[in-house]
């Protein structure tokens, strides 16, 4: 039987924790940022005068002076602290959200890729989540389409946008920002094509 996604009680891990991606050697990733994103996102952690750190993520195309892309098509919001916990995350606060987590401050305006989680890839009648996800390890890690709306549409809008690239050579940014041990070896920094 499919069970409706809804937050564990008092879980805000996908706020808090960031994976290191391809491997441990380029970094954590922060939360995905389209490009007309990036700017909305800098305005409010203005408002909030909070201070933020947006790296490229993803580009397209050559620029050989730079040795890097000639476009890039993502950025990533990184966390506060060896790239975890989200800035716009109240962890000061003793004021938690309806099941029990913390808040986030800007929950109606968030991110398109916070929108879409925890789903991960849209299949013809399920949907498949973040194995990394409580709900996910508690239950099962596919669940029904029509129990998943919001998250879908928030997906197929970031599909639909890089779908746009499918046929081009990927560059991806390393961030070489992490947990203590691994920060003293000699990470990578910047930009790298994919397959490569």
């Amino acid at each position: 039987m499919l069970e409706e996604f809804h937050c564990v009680q008092e879980c805000s891990d996908c706020c808090i924790y960031r994976q290191y991606f391809p491997s441990v050697d380029f970094g954590k990733i922060g939360v995905l940022l389209l490009p007309e994103e990036k700017k909305e996102i800098e305005d409010i952690a203005e408002s909030y005068r909070l201070k933020i750190r947006i790296l490229p993520r993803l580009g397209i195309g050559v620029n050989k002076k730079l040795d890097g892309p000639r476009q890039i098509i993502a950025y990533q919001l990184m966390g506060k602290t060896n790239g975890d916990y989200c800035p716009f995350l109240e962890t000061d606060s003793n004021d938690r959200s309806p099941h029990g987590g913390f808040n986030c401050k800007i929950y109606d305006t968030r991110p398109l890729s916070c929108r879409a989680y925890p789903v991960i890839r849209e299949e013809t009648v399920n949907v498949e989540l973040d194995s990394k996800c409580k709900f996910s390890c508690q239950n099962s890690i596919r669940t029904g389409k029509n129990l998943l709306e919001n998250e879908l549409k928030a997906l197929r809008r970031i599909s639909n946008y890089f779908d746009k690239f499918a046929d081009q050579r990927i560059w991806r940014y390393a961030t070489h920002i992490g947990d203590k041990p691994f920060m003293k070896l000699l990470l990578p920094r910047g930009w790298y094509l994919q397959d490569e």
